[in-house]
């Protein structure tokens, strides 16, 4: 099913946009200079699944955009790309993951493998050369940081998605 964008969902795509700046720029605890916990793309994932891949996708790329120039920090447009895939790879996922039982292992699922395709495989080698540190030694540092996150994450979309979905559907 293809959905279209319409008036209700871009102003749903600018909150999740806000929210995501706020937990991804402010809300936001560093571990390691290239290791950070923040809860940012909660949202981005929020709107891939509930609004389709073209809205988390869009979703993505401009918390990323408005977030990296709001905060200061330089823009690394393969880093953009990785907050595209936190918004398209849930919508992807959705369909044969979900399907019509929402429960928390599926959501699980979604997640995990959101985070370790986005945040592991595709942000971890960009981040390893932008920063000129060892890739095997960030990926080891990133993935007990990811994994942990990917549980937050799951908890919390899995007992938003229901109320959300609901609400859209009015």
């Amino acid at each position: 099913m293809r959905k279209k964008l319409n008036t209700k969902h871009l102003a749903i795509m600018a909150l999740m946009v806000a929210i995501s700046i706020i937990l991804a720029r402010w809300l936001v605890f560093y571990i390691t200079p290239a290791s950070r916990i923040n809860l940012g793309n909660i949202p981005v994932m929020l709107a891939g699944l509930l609004l389709g891949p073209v809205a988390g996708l869009l979703t993505g790329v401009v918390s990323d955009l408005l977030g990296a120039f709001m905060s200061g920090y330089g823009l690394l447009p393969p880093i953009t790309i990785g907050a595209a895939l936190f918004g398209l790879i849930p919508a992807l996922l959705k369909k044969p993951l979900l399907g019509k039982t929402v429960s928390l292992w599926r959501v699980g699922i979604v997640i995990f493998v959101t985070d370790i395709v986005a945040s592991l495989l595709w942000n971890t080698p960009w981040l390893a050369m932008w920063q000129g540190v060892d890739y095997w030694v960030m990926l080891v540092s990133k993935i007990p940081v990811v994994l942990g996150l990917a549980v937050a994450e799951t908890l919390v979309i899995y007992y938003l998605y229901k109320p959300l979905n609901r609400a859209l559907k009015r």
